[in-house]
Order: C-alpha cells, then sequence, then structure tokens
C-alpha cells in the first residue's frame, strides 16, 4: 500500500476534493452547489454500478447496492446541518485491491457537532471502487443520526435509511 498507488490518489482526490469545495470561503452557494456536483459525478465514475456500502453505526448499521447509496446519502444529509465533513486527513493508502482512508470528520445538527477520529476502507477490482465500509463509533453514529429524526423510529437500519428519499 502506497499513498501514490493510483487509487490511493484518487482516494485523496474524492475526500480532499469535496472538503476544499466545501470550505473555499470565495464560492458562492451556487457555484458551490455545481462544483460539488461536478465532483460527486466524477467521483462516481469510478465506482462499480454494482458498488456495496457498508453504513457506519451499530442499530443503523446497514448493507446495500447503488441505489440504497444514493438514498442513503440523501437521507443521512437530511439529518445534519453539516454532513460528514472532513476537517484533516491523516493517512490515504491504497493498493490494487483495498484502500484507507484515515482522518478526522465532523457532524453538526444545530448545537451539536460531533468531531471524530474515522476510516473509510475501500475495496477495488478492476481499477473500481466495488464495495465501501465506514468506520466509526456506532454508538455515536446512531445517537446522532436518531436524534435527528423527528418521529421515532423502529424498523430496520435499511428502512430508516430510505424513509422518505
Amino acid at each position: 500500500m502506497s499513498d501514490t498507488h493510483p487509487n490511493a490518489v484518487w482516494l485523496a482526490e474524492m475526500y480532499r476534493g469535496g472538503a476544499k469545495i466545501t470550505a473555499d470561503p470565495n464560492l458562492s452557494e451556487e457555484e458551490r452547489l455545481r462544483r460539488l456536483q461536478e465532483h460527486t459525478n466524477e467521483v462516481m465514475g469510478r465506482m462499480s454500478p454494482d458498488l456495496v456500502i457498508h453504513t457506519g453505526g451499530v442499530r443503523l448499521a446497514a448493507t446495500g447496492g447503488m441505489d440504497f447509496l444514493r438514498r442513503y446519502t440523501k437521507r443521512r444529509a437530511s439529518l445534519a446541518d453539516a454532513n460528514v465533513e472532513p476537517v484533516e486527513f491523516d493517512q490515504i493508502l491504497a493498493d490494487d485491491h483495498y484502500g484507507i482512508v484515515h482522518g478526522t470528520f465532523r457532524t453538526t445538527r444545530g448545537d451539536w457537532k460531533w468531531t471524530r477520529v474515522g476510516m473509510g476502507a475501500w475495496r477495488f477490482k478492476d481499477g473500481l471502487a466495488v464495495e465501501h465500509w465506514e468506520l466509526s463509533d456506532g454508538p455515536t453514529w446512531d445517537e446522532f443520526f436518531l436524534a435527528g429524526d423527528p418521529e421515532s423510529f423502529t424498523g430496520s437500519a435499511q428502512e430508516f435509511w430510505t424513509r422518505g428519499v
């Protein structure tokens, strides 16, 4: 594993590139959204249409494909003011098969600012990202996102993440 492998370079651009756009004080909100959408489209080009995601959490841990990923990220964003923002990266390493992103991330809602060290693990096949694991403090993940839901929830993690989206 190295920080110069093409998969590591892609991961670095995905995480650091999005963070740079988000934090740029010179962009209007319209321009920021446009650039973030362009960035997302570029990133998705390196992901398999059959990508599997394993979400953070314990009670809210779920696994799903690309349709689930799209719905999950939309729902997750709706439950936070700032949704899993990268603050700092300690290491981004990868090889042909796996990649690791280790850093500090922040999620906020109202007065609740949750800053934590976390990791993203990635599996690659034939140059595409085919699987992703969100590695974080599972109990706090659950507490944060469940508290953001205006309705009491008793269903499965899949139902939670896809409700309303």
